[in-house]
């Protein structure tokens, strides 16, 4: 509630809209895992199965770090404005690797006062910013992709499967509506449900 009242007080001061956006998410996510819990929805896996899900353990754990700072970088990306900075695909402004101010582009320490609706970073700095996020997509995208085959190649019941397959439908769809944005230039709808789906993969 706090960082939604400082996001217009501020005027749209970066940190707090990229921060605001992940304690939405957050909430998101524990109360989903709160209406599985209250609903008791549990996983009954046999005893060699929970083993071998207990050996991947550390490798899930890094699957959701790697999703989080993925979807800090949307919000970054979006509370800088630089969506629009590589409005082509699979180019950024005609170039694979165009010049980028990387420096600019992740100063957290941006002051508070000017207005900051619109962005105030030059094109170089947002667009180290939206290449940061492609590259996380990338990385976020093959890592869960790992992910999916290990728990597939190592689990047999229902449960455990629909839920690799649960995640590997919503990485698929997430991954469309990223290049849906870039082809179709943005439009509300897909940048909205692009979002959505960046809760929905969390």
């Amino acid at each position: 509630g706090l960082f939604g009242m400082w996001t217009v007080t501020l005027k749209v001061w970066p940190q707090v809209v990229t921060v605001h956006l992940l304690g939405g998410f957050a909430m998101a996510a524990l109360f989903w895992l709160l209406t599985l819990r209250l609903n008791n929805q549990y996983w009954y896996l046999i005893q060699p199965e929970w083993q071998r899900l207990k050996r991947l353990t550390p490798w899930i754990i890094t699957g959701f770090i790697i999703v989080i700072v993925q979807i800090a970088l949307g919000g970054w990306t979006t509370s800088n404005y630089a969506a629009m900075a590589c409005p082509d695909f699979p180019t950024c402004q005609g170039q694979l690797w165009p010049a980028m101010d990387a420096v600019q582009g992740f100063n957290l320490t941006q002051g508070i006062g000017p207005n900051y609706l619109g962005g105030q970073m030059d094109n170089e700095a947002r667009i180290a910013i939206h290449m940061a996020h492609r590259i996380g997509a990338i990385i976020t995208t093959v890592y869960l992709l790992g992910l999916v085959v290990a728990l597939l190649s190592n689990l047999r019941s229902g449960i455990a499967n629909s839920m690799a397959y649960m995640v590997l439908g919503v990485l698929l769809v997430q991954v469309a509506l990223g290049l849906g944005n870039i082809i179709f230039n943005f439009p509300l709808s897909v940048a909205v449900a692009h979002n959505a789906g960046g809760a929905l993969l969390l």
